[in-house]
């Protein structure tokens, strides 16, 4: 599997160290180390930003690069995502170069992507990308809403009438 990561921030409340860190992503604390280039994990600051390194989830693939691609047109292909979800979900910046060969991680043909912004409930982004909370719960059973998580929705849903959507 492709490692693709995501940003976090470490609430330092209660003296976080890489380890429940990663026993918390469910990650190796190896992987911690080295998707941020640390050379002294003893010593996190509180309010550190760490990337978080995990296997492309189901709904998602990869897509390698092109001369001449931009997020924009890479958006506009794939047609079910928006410039500035594919910066977020790969952590880029919006006008960031990307490079010939390069991966990223784009939802397949019919996932629809969301990331939460302050103040979303589960009725308001199931509203926002046209589906019940129901089934955004089924496809995204670990919905904590914290800003800037990654939901995605198949339209094909298992029990769906596919004659419905």
């Amino acid at each position: 599997m492709v490692s693709f990561y995501f940003k976090c921030y470490i609430k330092n409340v209660s003296g976080d160290t890489l380890l429940t860190i990663a026993e918390d992503k469910k990650v190796r604390v190896i992987d911690l180390i080295q998707a941020n280039g640390l050379e002294n994990a003893y010593e996190l600051e509180p309010g550190t930003e760490l990337v978080i390194p995990t296997t492309i989830p189901k709904g998602f693939r990869t897509y390698t690069v092109q001369k001449g691609d931009s997020l924009y047109s890479i958006a506009q292909k794939l047609g079910n995502v928006t410039a500035t979800q594919l910066a977020e979900m790969n952590g880029l910046e919006i006008n960031e170069y990307i490079f010939p060969e390069q991966r990223i991680i784009v939802p397949e043909e019919g996932v629809v992507v969301y990331i939460t912004k302050p103040g979303d409930t589960i009725k308001t982004v199931a509203e926002r990308i046209g589906t019940t909370s129901d089934n955004l719960i089924f496809y995204n059973p670990n919905v904590y809403l914290l800003p800037e998580q990654l939901l995605a929705y198949q339209f094909i849903h298992p029990t769906e009438n596919k004659n419905t959507i």
